[in-house]
């Protein structure tokens, strides 16, 4: 009996670390908010834009809420969209990917991704800071 509870509660904990670490993984954060928190908490240089002036900038990408970006001393650097739905971000997501692969270098580690209502691109290191 005593060794079926032990082998019981020892699956158990390896679930429950399965969870954590599955639940740790992915990108930035979905609230643009706690995204700039979580990137100068992490000592990037962080903005928000979310005026309709600001935006302006980026209309290639379509129906856009609001845009992260942040950088460090060390040039990691992130840009993340946020859209209006997920349907918004599937339409923009061609343009996005096409304007920011022709910043790309050959040897660059720059990370193009789309999530739910957001689309991110930057540094492994950067976007993992956003979380």
């Amino acid at each position: 009996m005593k060794k079926t509870i032990i082998k019981i509660t020892a699956l158990t904990l390896v679930a429950l670390m399965m969870c954590a670490m599955l639940a740790s993984c992915g990108g930035p954060n979905a609230n643009p908010d706690k995204a700039v928190e979580s990137l100068k908490d992490n000592d990037y240089m962080a903005e928000k834009i979310d005026s309709t002036v600001g935006l302006l900038a980026f209309s290639f990408a379509g129906d856009v809420e609001a845009v992260v970006t942040g950088i460090n001393k060390d040039a990691d650097v992130v840009t993340i969209f946020y859209y209006s739905s997920a349907k918004a971000a599937n339409e923009a997501w061609d343009k996005v990917k096409e304007a920011a692969e022709e910043e790309k270098d050959d040897d660059s580690e720059l990370v193009i991704k789309k999530s739910g209502k957001m689309i991110y691109v930057g540094t492994k290191d950067a976007i993992k800071a956003a979380k």
